[in-house]
């Protein structure tokens, strides 16, 4: 599933911002234990930037924006994300994307979990996967990115090519 949440539009101009004055969408990310980076949504990178804006060097209460991030805080001094109730820290990163790119265009992919939930891919399988189906691919093979998984447009599925074991995307 393909879920639009626009990001932050930017004209790049002064320290942290692209050079040129280029417009970039800004996605806040943070490192998971597989060690990809993984996006935040398009609220909380907004609450982010709105935090960043008034106190560069402070930190960012993610519970604010939603709860189910109520133990997150974010300290944008050293750039890293703390668990309150586990003491866990994880770098984060802001990043620059185009317009015209699957962030950029706020799409984020997600699959289905065991839960009926909907996990978003990481931000360079979301792109690689739109940028198969702009191009009206019937499937995706992931594997070249190390997931040995198919992605098959018409269904809006994910296989496991080992289990066969089929997702809703």
């Amino acid at each position: 599933m393909a879920r639009h949440a626009t990001g932050t539009l930017i004209l790049g101009n002064g320290l942290g911002f692209p050079p040129n004055n280029v417009a970039r969408v800004v996605v806040w990310e943070w490192l998971n234990e597989h060690g990809r980076w993984r996006p935040y949504t398009a609220a909380v990178c907004h609450h982010i930037e709105n935090v960043l804006k008034e106190d560069a060097r402070g930190s960012v209460v993610l519970g604010q924006v939603d709860a189910q991030l109520s133990p997150y805080i974010i300290d944008l001094q050293s750039m890293h994300q703390f668990r309150q109730d586990t003491g866990t820290m994880r770098p984060v990163r802001r990043n620059f994307y185009d317009p015209s790119s699957a962030p950029g265009k706020g799409i984020v992919w997600e699959w289905e979990n065991d839960n009926n939930s909907w996990t978003p891919y990481d931000m360079d399988i979301c792109i690689t996967i739109q940028n198969a189906y702009e191009k009206q691919h019937p499937w995706l093979d992931l594997s070249s990115l190390g997931f040995c998984y198919l992605i098959y447009f018409n269904s809006m599925s994910q296989v496991n090519r080992q289990t066969q074991r089929k997702r809703r995307l």
